[in-house]
C-alpha cells in the first residue's frame, strides 16, 4: 500500500467533513469537489479511497466515509497479526 497524496487527503478531508457518518452517493461527492478537481481526479482518487477502505461502498450507488481511528484500527491490526506470525516463523 502506497502513501495517500495530498489530494486524496483533503478529497477524504472534505468527504468526512461533509458526510461525517452518513450516507452519500457519488453524485454528491461530484457536487462537492468539482470547483477544486477536475472530474478525472474526483473519480480516480475517490476509487482509491474505496479500494484502500477509508469509503465503503454500502450498495451500488451507497458509500459512507470511516473516521481515520476506525481505519488505522482496522490496518494497524491486519499488520501486527502478520508481524506476529511473520516473527514466530523466524523463530
Amino acid at each position: 500500500m502506497r502513501w495517500l497524496k495530498k489530494r486524496e487527503i483533503v478529497i477524504y478531508y472534505l468527504i468526512q467533513r461533509k458526510f461525517k457518518d452518513n450516507k452519500f452517493n457519488i453524485g454528491e461527492v461530484f457536487d462537492l469537489l468539482s470547483p477544486y478537481f477536475s472530474k478525472k481526479v474526483i473519480k480516480s482518487s475517490f476509487s482509491y479511497l474505496v479500494k484502500i477502505g477509508l469509503i465503503i461502498k454500502l450498495n451500488k450507488m451507497e458509500y459512507r466515509a470511516i473516521s481515520f481511528d476506525e481505519y488505522f484500527n482496522e490496518i494497524s491490526l491486519k499488520y501486527l497479526k502478520r508481524r506476529l506470525t511473520l516473527r514466530h516463523k523466524t523463530q
